[in-house]
């Protein structure tokens, strides 16, 4: 009997912390699929480890070390080096992120294959006023297009996926980015540890790609009000070093102390007891940097985390963000730098009813298993 096989495409460094391409690989490996997972190699970033004898991993014989890595010349590598290890006809190819996709789609035009798009980003609202912008647009709605399926984290976001690149609403499938299994209060000091905190320091914690995108200036600002004795720990899932203008700028904020900046990454195997040290998680995103954050949405993967794990969330006054939050009471909305200790007053004055419901939020929601089962349904035979 010939096993079901499925390719996923993550030619991206950072892989390991891309949570929705880690998910799919073991979703399709618990169906009974066999896994032939290809990615690259950045030094400065751990491969992803899979439990699963299913997930055969393959890389890409060329190692980079920059962040990030140069992409065109990545996804152009990567292309032809799939193309190289590929004969069967009628394989399924899922294509992770942009990389991903358009190397499944120069596969496409050679081989024959079945691509799902796994839409991490939103490109929208991108100025088509250069021949390599309105390029890069042709192949991206090409790509789509030829897709059998598109998946988005969000009915919104998924809205504005079909409208940009006339994919029909059918053929896009809304799947969370959240953590596998289910809700589990934990807590942790994981943080106190690495930085050297007093045990006992209340952590307000911000964790994720430092940028304006993520608003890590209003972080810093909205920090400075904390009570005595809180801090807020500005964690970066990137290398970043002390030394770098925007960093420096953003230390040079922190008149008051109150901001520990944690600025190397953790493997994704330690995520959980990274943000089970906080005693409430900031989820902050910008507003005026375009689509893919003022859309947000349930494509947040750390407001999901937090909530896996009972931790309530502060987010940032954004439509769709803060009314999922408002609405099952897992959290507070940051309207005004100035009002964070009173948004945490409320959150501690009823710290074991918004950690329940934070749980119960994430079961009911944010369950990536139950969500992925609508995508191993539409898959060919």
């Amino acid at each position: 009997m010939t096993r079901r096989r499925i390719s996923v495409f993550a030619p991206m460094g950072t892989v390991d912390h891309q949570t929705g391409i880690l998910n799919a690989t073991r979703c399709f490996a618990g169906a009974g699929y066999e896994v032939d997972f290809y990615t690259v190699r950045n030094r400065r970033y751990a491969l992803p480890r899979f439990e699963s004898p299913r997930v055969h991993m393959h890389v890409l014989p060329v190692t980079f070390d920059s962040e990030p890595e140069p992409r065109w010349a990545v996804t152009l590598l990567f292309a032809a080096w799939v193309l190289s290890m590929f004969w069967r006809p009628q394989r399924v190819v899922f294509a992770g992120g942009i990389r991903g996709l358009f190397a499944a789609w120069l596969l496409s035009w050679v081989r024959r294959v079945v691509i799902v798009n796994y839409q991490t980003e939103l490109y929208i609202g991108e100025k088509l006023d250069t021949r390599a912008a309105r390029a890069f647009k042709a192949m991206e709605r090409s790509a789509a297009r030829r897709s059998l399926l598109s998946i988005e984290h969000d009915a919104q976001r998924a809205r504005l996926l079909a409208s940009d690149l006339g994919v029909p609403m059918e053929r896009i499938v809304v799947v969370p980015n959240a953590p596998l299994g289910p809700a589990r209060a934990q807590r942790s000091a994981y943080l106190h540890e690495r930085l050297g905190l007093d045990p006992a320091t209340p952590v307000l914690l911000c964790p994720g790609t430092l940028g304006e995108a993520f608003r890590s200036t209003a972080v810093v600002e909205a920090a400075q009000h904390l009570r005595e004795g809180w801090r807020c720990v500005l964690h970066s899932a990137q290398p970043r070093l002390a030394d770098e203008p925007y960093i420096r700028d953003l230390m040079a904020r922190d008149a008051a102390g109150r901001v520990v900046f944690s600025l190397a990454p953790i493997p994704y195997a330690d995520i959980d007891r990274l943000l089970a040290s906080a005693r409430a998680g900031l989820v902050l995103y910008a507003a005026d940097q375009g689509p893919n954050t003022a859309t947000v949405g349930l494509a947040s993967g750390k407001l999901s985390h937090f909530l896996k794990l009972g931790v309530p969330v502060i987010v940032s006054p954004l439509p769709g963000l803060a009314d999922f939050v408002l609405r099952h009471g897992v959290g507070e909305v940051l309207d005004r730098p100035e009002r964070l200790p009173e948004l945490l007053d409320r959150i501690a004055a009823d710290e074991a009813g918004f950690r329940a419901r934070c749980l119960a939020c994430f079961d009911a929601h944010l369950a990536y298993e139950s969500a992925f089962r609508a995508v191993l349904a539409r898959l060919p035979a």
